[in-house]
């Protein structure tokens, strides 16, 4: 898969990127991810020819110093601009301005200069992305070090300002950009309260990225993307488990269960949906995490699945167990996807919904629900989402843990484990994994587990370095393996303004899995 660098401090701007290259077999990596350096300057000035030329000087310069000797690899800049035809007299405006333009400027405002200008309210949004091309590439464009793709939608602002919250799913249909006000022509909305599969279809940035691929696919750089790859050579003897149900019914204790004593690689559906929320919104975003793992599993089912299959690739893992999905449909895919032929069991653990909030209350997690009625709240959300029809679908597979945990494991046991295989099992769970420096920050949390505290990068490096008899790792290097890109292995909490981290289940079962290798 080839991977480009998109220069951009904006996840947001990256999470639309992806999106827009989702048919293809490439990889979009923000160049904050890549590199612990700073994104290209762009510089405010209104010639676009000129704005164009010095980012992509900037942004070629801090590429060259930060990336490996491979000439061959690719990056893109883009940029986008805003014409109002009204207030357009002596040059665009705001133009390539427009990010510092809507700081400046309310609806009302902008609402009575419309208005003293015969209320022309005719806009065009347009999108500029800039391609460094590779030697080989340039051989085929006479020479030329990049490529402008262009395009561009026309439409008119709104008469009335509208309420309405950024779209979880896809934040770039969002109430602070210009798209909150801009309705494209053949819509009655702003293209921020379209439903995707319209707003794509008005989308200013889709044609640009759209030729920009096809320029790629056409020099055999990219293809389409395939179906993705059915897991194989799994031993018949390790079955892998997929652990559905309520909050608090059981489904992490009966996963640690299998961790302890079947060596099983525990993973965590909700680290992934979180990941999702990251890589689209940051940490620090107003959107509830909840709204958007319900609009992802309508929009997007596979969302999660899909990456809980390309980890258990990567980490070369042979025996799973898989909690938390909420979707029928999130289910199907998986077991399309992962084998043929091949055991998957799915367990659905059930247990009284005041059982249930009394041991949410004991847990003190801090995503759980501190009422009743928070709690009843969720559970209906995580019922749209898809619960119900699992709980109608495997009713069969149900497992009740309403009495002690001896009785739940043995009846987990008498059911689902053959008496050959438990030996076989735990005798042939395989080791994950892992690069070095992510080992050591998983087993150095690991060992903090039992408190549940978060640290800072400089406190984990401190830890760290606390075990190790050889030459110390540099804090830098701690800061940037986290600073670089979201992980599934860590829960992230935002305290006096600084991120601070921990283990998350799924990082919690790796390390496990790392320390006893």
């Amino acid at each position: 898969m080839l991977e480009i660098i998109f220069f951009t401090s904006s996840p947001i701007k990256l999470a639309h990127a992806r999106y827009l290259c989702r048919d293809y077999d490439v990889q979009i990596t923000g160049f904050r991810e890549k590199t612990f350096g700073a994104n290209y300057t762009e510089p405010r000035i209104y010639d676009r020819e000129q704005l164009i030329e010095e980012s992509y000087q900037d942004a070629l310069q801090r590429w060259q110093k930060a990336s490996s000797t491979n000439e061959n690899r690719l990056f893109f800049i883009e940029d986008t601009s805003v014409t109002i035809d009204a207030l357009s007299t002596e040059r665009e405006t705001p133009g390539l301005d427009v990010k510092y333009w809507m700081a400046e400027t309310d609806f009302s405002t902008l609402d009575s200069q419309l208005k003293s200008q015969e209320n022309n309210r005719r806009a065009t949004v347009r999108s500029d992305v800039v391609l460094h091309l590779s030697p080989d590439l340039r051989s085929t464009t006479q020479d030329r070090n990049y490529l402008c793709f262009t395009s561009s939608i026309v439409g008119c602002i709104v008469d009335k300002e509208q309420i309405f919250d950024t779209n979880p799913m896809y934040p770039w249909l969002d109430n602070k950009t210009f798209n909150k006000w801009f309705v494209p022509d053949g819509c009655s909305q702003p293209i921020s309260m379209l439903p995707i599969t319209e707003a794509y279809q008005h989308d200013f940035r889709a044609l640009a990225f759209h030729n920009m691929l096809a320029f790629l696919e056409r020099h055999k750089k990219i293809s389409h993307r395939t179906e993705p790859v059915i897991q194989k050579h799994l031993e018949i003897g390790e079955p892998l488990f997929i652990i559905c149900g309520p909050s608090c019914a059981g489904k992490t204790t009966l996963a640690e269960y299998l961790a302890e004593h079947y060596g099983y690689y525990h993973i965590e559906a909700s680290d992934f949906m979180y990941l999702s929320y990251y890589q689209r919104h940051g940490v620090a975003s107003s959107v509830n995490i909840g709204d958007f793992a319900e609009q992802a599993l309508l929009d997007q089912p596979e969302i999660v699945a899909d990456q809980i299959l390309r980890n258990i690739q990567e980490n070369k893992a042979r025996a799973v167990v898989v909690t938390g999905f909420r979707s029928p449909l999130e289910v199907d895919w998986f077991q399309r996807y992962y084998m043929d032929g091949y055991p998957i069991v799915v367990v659905y653990v059930a247990a009284d919904a005041a059982l249930r909030f009394d041991r949410s209350v004991i847990r003190q997690r801090d995503d759980e629900a501190a009422n009743r009625e928070r709690f009843n709240q969720r559970d209906a959300q995580q019922a749209a989402m898809g619960l119900e029809e699992l709980e109608k679908r495997f009713e069969l597979n149900q497992l009740e843990n309403n009495g002690s945990l001896e009785h739940f494991f043995n009846g987990f046991e008498t059911r689902y484990v053959q008496s050959q295989q438990r030996s076989y099992m735990a005798d042939n769970a395989g080791y994950l994994t892992a690069g070095k420096l992510e080992s050591l920050i998983l087993l150095t949390l690991l060992d903090k587990w039992s408190s549940q505290e978060y640290f800072t990068t400089t406190e984990i490096a401190h830890l760290l370095n606390q075990s190790l008899d050889g030459k110390p790792k540099s804090k830098n290097n701690v800061s940037r393996y986290f600073n670089q890109r979201f992980y599934p292995y860590f829960e992230i909490k935002l305290i006096d303004g600084k991120r601070k981290y921990r283990l998350s289940n799924t990082g919690y079962g790796k390390a496990r899995i790392l320390r006893s290798a």
